[in-house]
């Protein structure tokens, strides 16, 4: 690594306020936007056209019972935090006075909804921190730095000690080069094809401009993932399935030994939707991890280990003439 890419690399390394305060800025607004405006309006839809009820979620007061051995109780409605599902109050038939209209379902948006539009706020901002300049964009900068790393790693296995100006030039081998020639790139580097066709995508994504950048995103999203994330995270979110499973069993469970109401879903809602959105990012990184390709002529280590392998039956081929060996001769010879 030449001096001046080993400072690049230290730098891409670490990440400034402004890229961490940013990034975390557009995970915030993404998670509002996306409840106030995708969320709540999708379940109001849904409770009033599947459920065909009221949503009461702008003040109003209704009545509520917890269970039928408790008494009602009045709750009044928030658009963020508790929504009621109800009837809509009448005029009693001996007065004027008006009933408040009684609940059947209440509602909490907060909790059921949180786990979904938290997820969809961070995958918002790194897309959009990907797209920003590497000195504000927290994800791009990642994505640059392993760009750097795998393009360093390819000139050192090419040229061992090397310089900028032979970086260049394998960046533009690869940019230019069509099918047939990144397969025999390949073959000269020797490295697998479908590493060097998603570091040429990667490099394509970031060489581009304008609405090229913007399209070609997945590319460098992808490359990070493969490169980084999947390796280093993949036990990680895995561990998070499980504890999210184990989540939803006690809410499934309490709620069969009726400690959480049947009238108030929110928290089951809630535990489904984080599982789900943990099984989701477990499927994406299980798509973008790395496959181990059998029989890949590309790796270096291919053709040791291939003999390697060969060793291996010739030993076992031994053993087996070995034991094969009738053991009365042995006996005779020890008499």
């Amino acid at each position: 690594m030449t001096p001046s890419t080993r400072s690049k690399a230290i730098e891409l390394h670490q990440h400034n306020p402004t890229q961490v305060l940013l990034f975390w800025t557009l995970s915030i607004v993404g998670v509002a936007t996306l409840f106030l405006y995708v969320a709540t309006p999708v379940m109001q839809s849904f409770f009033g056209t599947f459920l065909q009820s009221k949503v009461l979620m702008s003040g109003e007061r209704v009545v509520y019972r917890l269970s039928e051995s408790r008494p009602d109780d009045t709750l009044t409605t928030d658009p963020t935090t508790l929504w009621a599902l109800a009837e809509p109050a009448r005029k009693a038939s001996t007065s004027k006075i008006v009933r408040l209209p009684r609940a059947e379902y209440v509602f909490q948006p907060v909790i059921a909804l949180g786990p979904l539009v938290a997820v969809g706020g961070l995958v918002v901002a790194s897309l959009l921190t990907a797209l920003l300049p590497a000195g504000v964009g927290f994800i791009r900068q990642k994505i640059e730095r392993e760009i750097l790393n795998a393009l360093d790693r390819l000139a050192w296995a090419q040229y061992g000690e090397h310089t900028a100006d032979e970086i260049k030039r394998l960046v533009k081998d690869i940019t230019v080069a069509d099918i047939r020639r990144l397969h025999d790139l390949a073959d000269i580097y020797g490295v697998r094809f479908t590493d060097l066709e998603l570091l040429r995508n990667a490099v394509r994504w970031r060489e581009g401009t304008g609405i090229q950048k913007l399209l070609r995103v997945h590319d460098g999203i992808k490359f990070y993932m493969r490169e980084y994330f999947t390796d280093r995270y993949a036990n990680a979110v895995l561990g998070f399935v499980y504890i999210g499973a184990a989540v939803l069993i006690i809410v499934i469970g309490l709620r069969g030994l009726k400690f959480i109401p049947g009238s108030d879903p929110s928290i089951v809602l809630g535990a489904l939707g984080l599982e789900f959105t943990l099984l989701i990012t477990y499927a994406v990184v299980l798509m973008y991890g790395r496959v181990e390709e059998g029989g890949d002529a590309h790796r270096p280590a291919a053709a040791e280990l291939q003999g390697g392998d060969e060793r291996d039956a010739d030993t076992e081929q031994l053993l087996r003439a070995f034991l094969a060996t009738p053991r009365s001769n042995t006996q005779g010879d020890n008499s």
